[in-house]
């Protein structure tokens, strides 16, 4: 567990295999969307339910008038900082 989080062994490896840094060996690199769900991690999921949109999320956020509840505090009230992009860069954009 790292800053208090707690994630499953399927999880973190989930994780690792998609953001390997040689596409190659990626999941998903081989098979697609059918390699991606075929890992542990999406075992038990009904993808026919979940595209009917009959799964309930566990975890459904609330949203206050401002919109900025679900943010950390340290984010929200941090004062917006000037920066400066070489016009270089602007121009490839």
């Amino acid at each position: 567990m790292k800053h208090g989080i707690t994630v499953s062994e399927e999880a973190k490896d989930l994780i690792t295999q998609l953001l390997k840094k040689d596409r190659k060996q990626r999941l998903g690199q081989k098979q697609d969307v059918d390699e991606v769900l075929s890992h542990p991690f999406f075992k038990g999921l009904d993808m026919d339910k979940l595209l009917a949109r009959q799964i309930k999320a566990e975890f459904q956020p609330t949203i206050d008038g401002t919109g900025l509840n679900n943010f950390d505090a340290e984010i929200t009230n941090a004062k917006p900082e000037e920066s400066h992009v070489p016009a270089e860069i602007i121009e490839k954009i």
